[in-house]
C-alpha cells in the first residue's frame, strides 16, 4: 500500500519478518522508499509501532528516545479513546 507522509511516498508493508525489530523506516530522502511492520503485531502494539515509523518517515532527524515515547503515549491514549487496526486482537 501507498502513504503519503509530508509529501513524500513511501511503500507500507507488513512483513512477516525483521531482524531484531518491530518496525522498520527508509530514510525519506531515498528513492523507493518503504516502511516496514512486523506483520504479527495487533491492537495497540500495532498502532505503537505504525505511529513510530510513520513519525520517522516524518522527522528523520527526531531523536529517537523522543520518537519511542511518543509513539506509547499516543498509541494508548488513541486505544483509551477507542481507535483500533479494525481487527479483533
Amino acid at each position: 500500500m501507498q502513504i503519503t507522509i509530508l509529501g513524500k511516498r513511501f511503500q507500507l508493508r507488513f512483513v512477516e519478518r525483521l531482524d531484531k525489530a518491530r518496525g522498520e523506516c527508509d530514510d525519506p530522502c531515498q528513492p523507493k522508499k518503504e516502511i516496514r511492520i512486523r506483520e504479527r503485531l495487533k491492537g495497540e502494539q500495532k498502532l505503537e509501532v505504525l505511529i513510530h515509523e510513520m513519525t520517522h518517515a516524518a522527522g528523520w532527524h527526531i531523536d529517537e528516545k523522543f520518537v519511542e515515547q511518543f509513539a506509547k503515549d499516543l498509541a494508548r491514549n488513541l486505544t483509551k479513546l477507542g481507535y483500533t487496526d479494525g481487527k479483533t486482537d
